[in-house]
């Protein structure tokens, strides 16, 4: 069996699946803007390499974030996140509402903590990086 010619569509994929989740989405209007008018808010790729805990950001808004973004680009401002925190080990999943108002030129982070036993997530917040 000839095995390389199996080696460049698998490299194709590990490649886009390494990329997979690293956009952030733009959710405002169309206008081009300056990163400094935007707050960038990242949870964790959907697709990762073992994390004890991921928190992925579903939605913000009225707007779904699509499996290729890890982020969003928004306007200063109040908004309403949509987020799924996973725990690997116990294979728990919970989801989670945030309002949030959020500065312009400042990135955040969601952060998940897990209860005793790191078994759940207890809560997710967000934090300025």
């Amino acid at each position: 069996m000839n095995y390389r010619s199996r080696l460049p569509p698998l490299m194709f994929v590990g490649m886009g699946l390494m990329l997979t989740a690293c956009e952030s989405l733009a959710v405002y209007d169309s206008r081009h803007r300056s990163k400094g008018e935007l707050a960038q808010i990242l949870g964790d790729p959907r697709i990762n390499a073992g994390l004890p805990v991921t928190a992925v950001i579903r939605r913000i808004d009225e707007e779904e974030v699509g499996l290729r973004y890890r982020g969003v680009l928004v306007l200063p401002g109040e908004h309403d996140l949509l987020i799924d925190c996973t725990v690997t080990e116990s294979h728990h999943i919970s989801r989670h509402h945030l309002h949030v108002d959020v500065d312009a030129g400042v990135k955040y982070r969601i952060v998940a903590n897990t209860g005793p036993g790191n078994r759940e997530c207890t809560e997710v917040q967000l934090v300025s990086r």
